[in-house]
């Protein structure tokens, strides 16, 4: 069965659920789990996501050597090493990234009970397909990270490029056919459509517009991250 949460309401319903015998897929397009991916192809080594800014700085207060990045608002909170941008991650071989942002991150924590929690986006798409495939998990959740509390359109449109990879019409939530159909509307058109986003209007305003046109590349990237005794690492499966 697959099944897709699309907003943080649903998110938080889910995450009161038992989910050990549940693979989640994570996807924060625009930009979070774009810059974790970004940043474990270009060798991070770790990226440990966290809900707070609280949470962050202890982290580094245990651990000075350890790199603060994330976001409130799109740009980088007060004293943090890195923000949101992919670029920023590609600069960060070798590091371990304590990363807290408005939505991507706090998604993550909400699923951290599933069996197994992977990370997603349009980036790394084909990879994600061909790891579910050779996996075959039973259950699978797919997760829009959203914006605020609210929806998130480029999020939707990446869940339902990796569902039209996926399967045909049996073993699909409703709200996985609609994701599909979204995805198939899209066609190849990313950037075009996630820069009129509701994410995209806002990093255009602060100068950001080349990392949706970095988000918006489709399975450039071979590579799956998961997460594991809560860090983010790339999978060797």
């Amino acid at each position: 069965m697959i099944q897709v949460a699309l907003c943080p309401s649903e998110i938080r319903r889910i995450s009161e659920t038992d989910l050990t015998e549940t693979t989640a897929v994570v996807f924060d397009v625009l930009r979070a789990t774009s810059s974790m991916i970004t940043g474990l192809a270009s060798g991070v080594q770790s990226i440990i996501p966290v809900g707070t800014l609280e949470e962050a700085r202890a982290l580094k207060a245990q651990d000075p050597g350890v790199l603060l990045a994330g976001e409130r608002g799109g740009l980088p909170p007060k004293g943090f090493d890195l923000g949101n941008s992919p670029e920023e991650f590609q600069q960060a071989k070798g590091r371990t990234v304590v990363m807290t942002t408005t939505n991507g991150t706090v998604a993550i924590e909400s699923v951290k009970s599933a069996r197994q929690v992977l990370i997603g986006a349009l980036l790394n798409i084909d990879s994600l397909a061909n790891y579910l495939f050779t996996h075959h998990p039973e259950n699978l959740l797919l997760i829009c990270a959203g914006t605020g509390e609210e929806f998130s359109l480029e999020d939707a449109i990446a869940t339902g490029a990796l569902v039209a990879r996926l399967s045909g019409d049996e073993g699909l939530s409703d709200a996985a056919m609609i994701v599909r159909s979204l995805s198939e509307q899209v066609g190849e058109d990313f950037y075009e459509w996630l820069r009129h986003t509701q994410n995209g209007t806002n990093l255009r305003k602060i100068g950001k517009d080349a990392d949706i046109r970095w988000c918006a590349q489709f399975s450039v990237l071979d590579i799956v991250g998961q997460l594991e005794e809560g860090k983010i690492i790339r999978s060797t499966d």
